[in-house]
């Protein structure tokens, strides 16, 4: 049976804490998320402690421009007082767009962007936007319909998604050609105001996918040097061309939780468990790159959601109470940011809590944890959440109930919300898209 959110008091919680052997850093004390800092090394200053992460809606216009509809929601998260935007997942090219509405930079739309980053950039008083650059990868799907670009052949995912063994791999010269890609995107991303630009190697999308091609040949498989080529290489690259005028970050997925030698950041003889191992070289290699500011993430929500997201409701009964997962993130956080304390980590794995997020969020914070404390479904369904949350008066009533439903119109290709808080306008987009079927 799906799991039951009962809890009715933070005590409660911590009752099934003692109960699963796990420990949450959990604290009254909320004013540590209220504490500005900066980002060692650059220009980038957070008002407080929370950052809402990417949270793709899949609303764009036809040509990948911003849409009224991806106004709207940023609106929305701009009513949050947040301390940083981590703008959506933007693709660098058309092919490699997962969604025909997912957002795409490109020279003629910088102008659209420019436009909504600037009115973003006022209504937040300058608070830092972060535009993520992605590749889809095997998830590629520009016209709505399946058009894998992948990196190795993998039996865990080439099943779920039909991905047939002779299905051609992509070839070293093609990779090659993406570093370009980057570059130009994080170009246009400049021109449009972004703060910085995330360069995503996260959730099994083609750059996190080659983090993982143990089985890959040539120049970018098998060893660690190999496999990590394309993320250094194209971090390199914009930071060769912007220095410091453009805060290159990162949202990294430190484990798979696919298993070897399919999964990165997996031990090898027990997938559900995080081998930091790699994580850590790579962040020290990435750090001397010029990467300050990193978001961590696990999991990836095409295979293993409860992971990356722990939930109530979901696609399939997950193999552990959601608190499970979520001290893997947390913990798994802190041991990062431990090893780097002048990186700038943001950690995930709250939302799940609803209004009892804040005290594990500032206990997190507070105890040097992390650096910050992100939140994805929670923007999505609380109008407002961090002042809400900073000032402790979180709403029930408000709060994501961890129920799938975004998860489900992503999975139906369709534009993205929370039909249960933001029912209004989708509500009707679920109805149609994942009932009437």
């Amino acid at each position: 049976m799906p799991f039951d959110f009962n809890y009715k008091t933070l005590d409660d919680i911590k009752r099934d804490c003692d109960a699963l052997g796990i420990t949450l850093p959990f604290s009254d004390d909320l004013s540590p998320l209220a504490k500005p800092f900066e980002v060692k090394g650059e220009n980038i200053k957070f008002k407080n402690a929370v950052a809402i992460h990417p949270m793709e809606g899949f609303d764009s216009e036809p040509d990948g421009a911003p849409s009224e509809l991806t106004r709207r929601r940023y609106l929305r998260f701009a009513n949050s007082d947040a301390g940083l935007y981590w703008f959506e997942a933007v693709a660098i090219s058309n092919e490699s767009r997962s969604n025909v509405r997912q957002l795409w930079i490109h020279e003629g739309n910088v102008e659209a962007y420019k436009k909504l980053v600037d009115e973003l950039h006022t209504i937040t008083g300058g608070a830092p936007i972060i535009c993520q650059l992605t590749h889809s990868g095997r998830f590629s799907r520009p016209e709505n319909k399946p058009a894998p670009i992948i990196s190795y052949h993998n039996p865990v995912l080439n099943k779920p998604f039909n991905i047939s063994a002779d299905h051609p791999v992509v070839t070293d010269e093609y990779l090659d050609s993406l570093v370009e890609q980057y570059i130009t995107a994080a170009r246009l991303a400049k021109e449009a105001g972004f703060d910085g630009v995330d360069i995503k190697a996260c959730h099994r999308y083609l750059m996190s996918e080659l983090l993982s091609a143990f089985t890959r040949e040539g120049r970018y498989g098998g060893s660690y040097e190999n496999r990590t080529r394309l993320y250094r290489d194209v971090i390199a690259g914009v930071k060769a061309e912007h220095g410091n005028s453009l805060t290159v970050a990162t949202r990294l997925g430190v484990h798979d939780g696919i298993g070897y030698p399919y999964g990165f950041g997996d031990d090898r003889e027990d997938c559900t468990k995080f081998d930091p191992t790699e994580a850590i070289q790579l962040i020290d290699d990435i750090h001397k790159l010029g990467v300050n500011l990193i978001n961590i993430t696990m999991g990836t929500p095409y295979y293993n959601p409860h992971v990356n997201r722990p939930y109530c409701k979901g696609g399939y009964e997950a193999p552990e109470h959601p608190l499970v997962g979520i001290a893997r993130i947390i913990n798994g956080a802190a041991l990062l940011q431990k090893q780097f304390p002048d990186i700038t980590f943001i950690g995930t794995g709250y939302t799940f809590l609803r209004q009892f997020a804040p005290y594990l969020a500032a206990g997190a914070v507070g105890s040097g944890m992390i650096s910050s404390a992100g939140f994805g479904r929670m923007a999505f369904a609380y109008d407002g959440f961090a002042n809400d949350l900073l000032a402790g008066e979180m709403k029930p009533n408000k709060c994501c109930v961890t129920c799938g439903k975004c998860t489900e119109l992503m999975r139906a290709y369709t534009t993205t919300g929370c039909p249960v808080r933001d029912s209004e306008m989708y509500a009707p987009i679920y109805k149609a898209a994942c009932l009437n079927k």
